[in-house]
């Protein structure tokens, strides 16, 4: 706490604000031990200690105090403020929305309870309320990184990509060395088949967060994108060399190999001791994958036919048939990415 509130005026002046501000420990429990103590000024004394719980990340007592508070002064909007932040950081976001709802109907132009409401509807996956939410906290306060953060993702998982780019641009000008935003403003660049930018983009992101596997697997999209399949390869082998079961890039990788005309070469060619790894783990991904996804169901559909065909060639050119299918879907759902 920082001035006085506000809505405390009525409750305190300035100089006795800042006197119980400035208590220790020990004579705000003193404080609080007495009963001689004013209820507005135990009803203080109490929210001071659960601020320091909550930076303390103690948000379960934290919010046990906060109740205290409430349970005295329930019309003071900073208490369920900072109640909506310590349930916001419990994860409990349909708690942080009541609470900052509370505190928004006491107090209009209460811009962190917007921001906070934001980003629990976020978490609720309630993005237009979310986009609502958060551009209210923007236009109290236009200079809230993490609200123009949450707005900028809210769009992006509303598919409005247009709209997501220009305010992720907004929150690198806040704070250029965010690396989460940079990815996702290259993600959405990418969605609107901008992949020159996206890569750009990419590229930032990686230069702060270089072991983001996933970033790299989305670069090697882009660039297969834009026809330069020895970069995308090249980024598809740098997402396994940091995640050796990233499947996605191996199945990526040997797709463009096949488009390309270089899987006959990749699967007879010789190899460095580094090249050699990579082709291990993409058969061995192959495998793991075939192993897991394809193999039981093709166990079923054999048994089954054969069941009801009692002719083994049969049941086995069923199970082709659908290994066969499958790898055409694989592929369609591939070449679409």
């Amino acid at each position: 706490m920082g001035d006085l509130p506000m809505s405390w005026g009525e409750e305190f002046s300035e100089a006795d604000y800042q006197r119980y501000r400035h208590l220790t420990a020990e004579e705000r429990q003193r404080m609080l031990q007495d009963e001689a103590t004013p209820e507005a000024v135990t009803a203080l004394l109490l929210y001071q200690q659960g601020q320091k719980l909550l930076q303390d990340k103690e948000f379960g007592p934290a919010i046990e105090q906060f109740d205290l508070v409430l349970n005295l002064r329930p019309h003071w909007p900073e208490v369920w403020t900072d109640r909506g932040l310590a349930l916001l950081k419990q994860g409990n976001y349909s708690a942080t929305v009541e609470s900052c709802d509370r505190a928004i109907e006491l107090q209009s132009d209460n811009q962190p309870a917007w921001r906070y409401r934001g980003l629990a509807l976020f978490g609720l996956r309630q993005f237009e309320s979310a986009v609502t939410s958060c551009q209210q906290a923007i236009d109290l306060n236009s200079q809230d990184q993490e609200a123009y953060r949450t707005l900028s993702d809210a769009l992006h998982c509303l598919g409005r990509y247009d709209e997501a780019i220009p305010n992720y641009d907004r929150v690198l000008e806040l704070k250029p060395e965010d690396g989460v935003a940079w990815g996702q403003r290259g993600r959405a660049l990418q969605k609107l088949g901008r992949y020159d930018e996206a890569i750009t983009s990419f590229d930032k992101r990686l230069e702060l967060e270089p072991k983001d596997h996933k970033l790299w697997y989305q670069r090697g999209l882009a660039l297969r994108r834009l026809g330069q399949p020895e970069s995308a390869i090249a980024s598809f082998d740098q997402a396994l060399t940091l995640q050796p079961e990233f499947y996605a890039a191996t199945r990526s990788k040997l797709f463009l190999l096949l488009i390309s005309g270089q899987l006959g070469s990749y699967l007879k060619g010789q190899r460095s001791p580094a090249e050699l790894a990579l082709f291990r783990n993409d058969l061995r991904n192959l495998l793991d994958s075939f192993t897991k996804t394809k193999l039981p169901a093709l166990v079923v559909i054999a048994l089954v036919t054969l069941s009801s065909t009692h002719h083994r060639g049969i049941a086995l050119a069923v199970a082709g048939v659908f290994l066969l299918i499958a790898a055409i879907g694989d592929l369609i759902a591939e070449s679409r990415r």
